[in-house]
């Protein structure tokens, strides 16, 4: 028997992303160890489109630094989406 591995993500989402969701965090379960970040950008604008994640140039960061999209994350890692910032 063959059991499917998932992994439990947490992103902690900033700026203008936490007031859509009105929540400092996303909790998401995926069927695998690991995603690449291009593919959980593509998960997460499926699964909340109301995020406008299509729509803003926002990046990843992963134990707080910044990425690409080519690298994999798993549950152990701290994941942000980080829109972009304005002011003065």
């Amino acid at each position: 028997m063959n059991l499917l591995e998932y992994a439990t993500l947490k992103i902690r989402l900033f700026g203008i992303l936490r007031e859509k969701m009105d929540s400092n965090n996303l909790i998401i379960s995926i069927h695998d160890t690991s995603i690449s970040l291009k593919k959980l950008r593509k998960y997460l604008e499926e699964l909340y489109p109301s995020l406008g994640l299509n729509e803003i140039n926002f990046v990843f960061a992963v134990n707080k630094v910044i990425c690409n999209e080519d690298i994999h994350v798993k549950s152990s890692d701290e994941i942000a989406i980080i829109p972009p910032i304005s002011g003065g």
